[in-house]
């Protein structure tokens, strides 16, 4: 047992296995083309290491730390071309994922250096003016019924504070000791429908927007409990002009055409292939059980596509 938690031993045995994939799996390196064994650190890429260094450090390299660059550079290069040479990169997802989101990184690259047409921006802003609408505005007090003090009593308390409240008519300093005690605010001034949505959750937010302004309203339910609600005001923004969000509106177009870049690109790569989707097992969460099921296609093997 102490000789198997011997480093050295370990050594060995990862030799070995390196070694007996290379045997099995590549021709010897020395078969390959003698440009394949080349590694070439030419001006460009020390210029490169250079300012990647000084990128992250905000200082050149000394010639210590650069010589150090190179020296990993082509370590890595020799550990890569001798992997691909014993096919150490077939059929491993994580190398498969990399190399497909380099690809990616391409098509982003090309779709950032399209710049929009005369008028095509305003176009754009035109077709999609409401993303750019500044939000809503809501301002309102609410009274926390708590379910877990009242219990089953909890709709009918409510009931009857909301008759006391709507009698009293606008909230004052004193009117949230009226309930019960709540650990976040009683009171919202000019919020948007997002920020009121991150302190009391989405449905309640969705029934706050829809209110009658100076009233009292309830019960309105959220996570926490229920709550009667008087909106004080609802401002509606106005809408946005061109020149106000030109640079969202640049950024948004260019995300748009990167999409629709990357889409072209790969329906353009796929229609290359013929695409074979074998028969699957039934899927015991879905109980289906043929490729074209679970695809969505008519057919266990489908044909190059445009």
């Amino acid at each position: 047992m102490k000789l198997l938690r011997e480093p050295l031993l370990h050594f060995f045995l990862i030799g070995a296995a390196i070694y007996a994939a290379y045997g099995i799996s590549g021709a010897p390196v020395e078969e390959e083309g003698a440009g394949e064994r080349v590694i070439v650190v030419d001006q460009a890429k020390v210029d490169g290491f250079v300012a990647a260094w000084q990128a992250r450090w905000s200082r050149p390299p000394t010639e210590q730390e650069l010589d150090g660059l190179i020296k990993r550079y082509i370590r890595e290069n020799i550990y890569y071309r001798e992997a691909v040479a014993m096919g150490l990169d077939k059929d491993d997802p994580i190398t498969r994922r990399r190399m497909a989101q380099k690809l990616e990184f391409l098509t982003k690259d090309l779709a950032a250096m399209k710049q929009p047409a005369e008028g095509e921006l305003e176009r754009f802003f035109e077709d999609n003016r409401d993303d750019y609408k500044a939000p809503d505005l809501v301002s309102f007090t609410h009274v926390f019924i708590d379910p877990d003090k009242r219990g089953d009593a909890t709709l009918d308390d409510a009931n009857a504070l909301l008759a006391e409240l709507t009698a009293i008519g606008p909230p004052d300093a004193a009117t949230a000791d009226k309930g019960d005690r709540f650990l976040l605010r009683n009171e919202f001034i000019q919020q948007s429908e997002l920020e009121v949505r991150k302190s009391l959750g989405s449905g309640f937010t969705a029934s706050v927007m829809q209110l009658e302004p100076g009233q009292w309203h309830g019960p309105v339910l959220s996570g926490y409990g229920t709550h009667l609600v008087y909106v004080s005001a609802l401002e509606s923004a106005p809408d946005s002009s061109f020149e106000a969000v030109k640079d969202r509106v640049l950024q948004d177009w260019q995300a748009s055409q990167q999409e629709a870049i990357e889409a072209e690109f790969y329906e353009q790569l796929k229609s290359r292939y013929e695409i074979v989707i074998e028969e699957l097992p039934a899927l015991p969460y879905t109980g289906r059980g043929s490729a074209a099921e679970v695809t969505g296609g008519a057919a266990d093997k489908s044909g190059p596509t445009s």
